[in-house]
């Protein structure tokens, strides 16, 4: 079976709705309740700048978020962002927004927690589970809910890696407001997931390199054994609106660089 791709933009436009706001806490209650959407929400992996589009695609397909589970690590500055944008355009939106520790992957850890709470209850046939993430870690989450009756979905922004995801569930792709610093990494993965063509090696521009040792050098401080968190720089680049393939490419990028430790003591040193 061939993965669905689901255009956001294609949506017919649908008159606002009242929202009724759940007084329980927890993913299963609000699910009942409602009879809405559960939004989770990887702050890390996907931009705040996707709330608009994932609202609208939402109120497209006759739904309304229900209740919003966000997580992110380090600062939580992305996990602001996003409960800042979704509250902006629905502000009686229930939302429960989480700073994890900066270690890999305990924001994900922190949505598994949540979502566990679904995997255990009654599927609700008028309810969407809407996972915003292209994590491996909440990709088998979602399928596993799915394998238990649950309607989920996942959801991405238009500027991912070209790569498919790894899942036979439908993915909604919604398009995302490209900024200066990301534009210049963005266009030819963009160029290349629209003529379904593997993606090739993409040389980054010197001056987004350049843009990135600064903003990390501004934001953050030298280890005492000199470097930077491998972490916190993904942090760093992650506010700055690249997503993880991009990351990745600019470090590879940064000149002189040299990489010491392993895990969470992974030091960039430049």
């Amino acid at each position: 079976m061939d993965r669905m791709s689901i255009d956001s933009n294609r949506l017919g436009e649908t008159a606002d709705q009242t929202m009724v706001a759940p007084q329980t806490p927890t993913a299963v209650e609000a699910n009942a309740a409602t009879g809405k959407a559960v939004v989770f929400i990887d702050a890390d992996n996907q931009a705040p700048a996707l709330a608009k589009p994932l609202l609208h695609f939402l109120t497209g397909i006759g739904h309304r978020a229900g209740r919003v589970f966000i997580a992110g690590n380090g600062s939580g500055d992305r996990v602001k962002g996003w409960q800042t944008a979704l509250q902006e355009i629905e502000p009686e939106v229930l939302i429960a927004a989480h700073v994890a520790p900066m270690r890999k992957q305990s924001a994900d850890v922190r949505l598994m927690f949540e979502l566990a709470t679904l995997y255990h209850g009654q599927p609700d046939a008028q309810a969407v589970i809407l996972i915003v993430s292209r994590d491996d870690l909440l990709l088998a989450a979602a399928e596993a809910l799915h394998g238990r009756g649950h309607h989920v979905l996942i959801a991405v922004g238009a500027s991912a890696p070209a790569a498919p995801l790894a899942t036979e569930l439908p993915v909604v792709v919604l398009p995302q407001p490209q900024t200066g610093s990301s534009q210049p990494v963005q266009k030819e993965v963009a160029a290349n997931a629209e003529t379904n063509q593997p993606a090739a090696p993409i040389e980054i521009d010197a001056r987004v390199v350049n843009a990135a040792i600064t903003k990390i050098r501004q934001t953050l401080s030298q280890s005492k054994g000199g470097g930077y968190a491998a972490s916190a720089v993904g942090q760093v680049l992650s506010q700055m609106g690249y997503d993880k393939a991009a990351r990745a490419r600019i470090v590879k990028a940064i000149p002189n660089l040299k990489e010491t430790g392993v895990g969470a003591d992974k030091r960039l040193v430049f």
